[in-house]
């Protein structure tokens, strides 16, 4: 299970493409913050890992298997939750995508780093990528 789920920019952070289906919300604050989205026939764990509330903020994306889907499914409780998610996307590679304004902007992929937190393994993706396209627009204009 490596696959990266396909995002369109401008797209909302819980809806992520035209192909991505919502499967379940379980935790809500004005908008989806986190879930299960179903895209291709197969499942990915979403999150907004930083800035819930706020114009600008980091969403997590992550295949999970059927037989992870299903204990998501029975998990009880924003802490459980939150310790199942963290040790999913610890254990794998998974997408980190920014969004302004409910609509995605860039993303990257963040490495499996089974010893970072993922907000700053995606913090860190997310930064490097944006150095990147700054670093191409400067070429762009010599």
């Amino acid at each position: 299970m490596s696959e990266q789920i396909h995002l369109r920019i401008g797209a909302e952070p819980w809806l992520p493409a035209d192909t991505a289906k919502l499967d379940k919300v379980v935790n809500h604050y004005d908008v989806p913050l986190a879930g299960i989205i179903q895209q291709h026939r197969k499942y990915y764990l979403f999150e907004c890992l930083d800035g819930h509330g706020s114009d600008s903020n980091l969403w997590a994306y992550a295949e999970i298997s059927r037989s992870e889907r299903r204990e998501i499914l029975r998990t009880r409780g924003a802490a459980e939750f939150q310790k199942l998610f963290t040790r999913i996307l610890r254990s794998r590679s998974f997408t980190a995508a920014v969004a302004i304004d409910h609509g995605l902007e860039m993303a990257a992929l963040v490495e499996h780093q089974r010893d970072r937190a993922p907000v700053k393994a995606a913090t860190t993706a997310i930064s490097l990528k944006a150095d990147s396209v700054r670093a191409i627009d400067v070429l762009a204009t010599c």
